[in-house]
């Protein structure tokens, strides 16, 4: 029975990977949902608060995909083209990411930019859920290790403990402190 049980624990960290990034890109919607609620003349303290946030998450969420994720993903994918789109946008999210890092909320196009970048987020993540997980959830890789890696990687980013092993607790956003993590990590990798 070993390797039904080896079967089942693949299964739970593959599930696990997953749903944390899926949690993650919920997270990143329903902040710019909030954002598109608020005026930014007279919510500026708000609006900047909700942006670093995002931007953290962001952060944090593309690290693990850019150390971690997409790989592993390239070895056990036949698609590379579908690699390469993601590693594409995501140069693209960095960009806009680093300009809105040196904004504020008084600057002209500082709602513009954050905009756009939560649209393209919109878009990265519609064809992540649709057209690679989904065929991550066939693909032969070591998920246990692999979540084992995210799990421990996402707590040196955010400076938060790891998560219980089976996955029960939810990771809190990453503090402002994670941000300089993140970015830093970026440019190691």
């Amino acid at each position: 029975m070993p390797s039904q049980r080896t079967t089942r624990a693949a299964t739970q960290a593959r599930s696990q990977i997953l749903d944390e990034l899926k949690e993650d890109h919920k997270r990143v919607k329903k902040a710019y949902r909030q954002f598109q609620k608020l005026d930014p003349q007279e919510d500026r303290d708000e609006v900047e608060a909700l942006v670093q946030q995002v931007l953290d998450e962001l952060s944090v969420h593309a690290t693990l995909e850019e150390e971690l994720l997409y790989p592993a993903a390239r070895q056990a994918l036949s698609d590379e083209d579908l690699i390469d789109e993601a590693e594409v946008e995501h140069e693209s999210m960095h960009t806009l990411i680093d300009q809105l890092r040196g904004m504020s909320c008084d600057d002209e196009k500082y709602c513009a930019r954050f905009t756009v970048l939560c649209e393209y987020v919109t878009h990265h993540v519609k064809e992540e859920e649709s057209e690679m997980f989904p065929k991550l959830e066939h693909a032969r890789m070591d998920w246990e290790s692999l979540a084992s890696e995210m799990t421990e990687r996402r707590a040196e980013l955010t400076g938060e403990p790891a998560d219980a092993e089976d996955g029960s607790e939810q990771t809190p956003p990453p503090t402002a402190r994670s941000a300089g993590s993140a970015g830093s990590s970026r440019a190691r990798a």
